[in-house]
């Protein structure tokens, strides 16, 4: 039974890298075994094996993005994700404020939600409580499950059933929140819940630009002419690029990452024609595709930054 449940659990750590498995990798399959052999078993659990595949992953994605870039570039789009889609479910999903139907014979609303807007907000609302009460597995088979939806609901609801999708652009950038968020762990503090709020305050701000409140909103409005969004990107792209000049590359790859889910779903709905006017694509994208070139080679230690300026440096330039 030894050597089978051996067998079984050299299979898992697979899921580390090869430099990991060489360093670690005996003295973790021998705690392995004793704690199986302890307990009698002669199959690994279903929790070791969820969480022996999530750090394995964990430790791949060391050499791709710094666990600290990471982990707060993750803490940043669980807060974006949440945030707008608190906001679109308020001011499309919902709209207390529009008591009828805006669109009767096109539309089959459920219950008082005019689109699938309340699904998401519901499922970006477990994966922060799941983040904020320190069950980070929950929270992330949450966003995969958010990810398989946003997928399907514009070819399975609106055909067969009249009930609205949120709009294509809208739920690839919520996509794209929860990719980001998922890779990493989020920081377990009210911050993190204060960001939330701060993301869905923006997000009413967007919608709220758009509409005097007297016609119901579609969730793609955000888009159309919204350049609020684009300035501020630039903006943190500028922070960004002064970060690193600087050499604080912590703060400026974390910023940089933090952007992938805009810059991303801009670019890939801008190619798809999904969104009207909102900004140009490639003065965004260009200056982040190379801070994650180099935050990659960072990570995979191929490329060596300057280190960032201590205080006694700081000092003695100032004197």
């Amino acid at each position: 039974m030894t050597s089978a449940m051996e067998h079984r659990y050299r299979r898992l750590l697979a899921w580390y890298p090869r430099s990991w498995r060489a360093a670690h990798g005996e003295a973790f399959l021998g705690t392995l075994l004793d704690v199986a052999d302890g307990q009698s078993r002669a199959h690994p659990t279903f929790k070791e094996r969820w969480a022996i595949a999530e750090h394995g992953l964990e430790a791949r994605l060391d050499r791709v993005v710094v666990p600290e870039v990471r982990n707060a570039a993750s803490t940043v789009a669980l807060a974006m994700g949440a945030g707008l889609a608190l906001a679109e479910f308020v001011f499309t999903s919902w709209s207390p404020w529009i008591r009828s139907n805006p669109t009767p014979g096109l539309m089959v609303q459920v219950g008082p939600f005019r689109d699938t807007g309340f699904a998401f907000a519901a499922l970006w609302i477990i994966a922060l409580l799941a983040a904020l009460t320190g069950r980070w597995a929950i929270g992330r088979a949450t966003l995969f499950i958010l990810m398989l939806l946003a997928g399907v609901s514009p070819y399975f609801f609106a055909s067969p059933s009249g009930v609205w999708s949120v709009d294509r652009a809208t739920l690839f950038l919520l996509s794209m929140c929860a990719a980001v968020a998922a890779i990493g762990r989020p920081h377990r503090s009210h911050h993190t819940a204060a960001a939330t709020v701060g993301w869905a305050l923006l997000g009413a701000l967007s919608y709220a630009s758009t509409s005097d409140f007297t016609e119901w909103l579609y969730s793609r409005s955000i888009w159309n002419g919204n350049l609020y969004a684009w300035y501020a990107t630039g903006v943190l792209e500028l922070v960004a690029i002064g970060l690193a000049l600087a050499r604080y590359w912590r703060p400026a790859f974390t910023i940089v990452l933090s952007l992938v889910p805009y810059v991303g779903a801009l670019s890939f709905n801008r190619l798809r024609g999904y969104v009207g006017d909102s900004g140009s694509v490639t003065i965004l994208a260009v200056p982040l595709i190379i801070g994650l070139l180099l935050l990659a080679l960072h990570s995979a230690g191929r490329l060596e930054l300057p280190r960032p300026p201590t205080k006694r440096t700081a000092k003695r330039s100032g004197s």
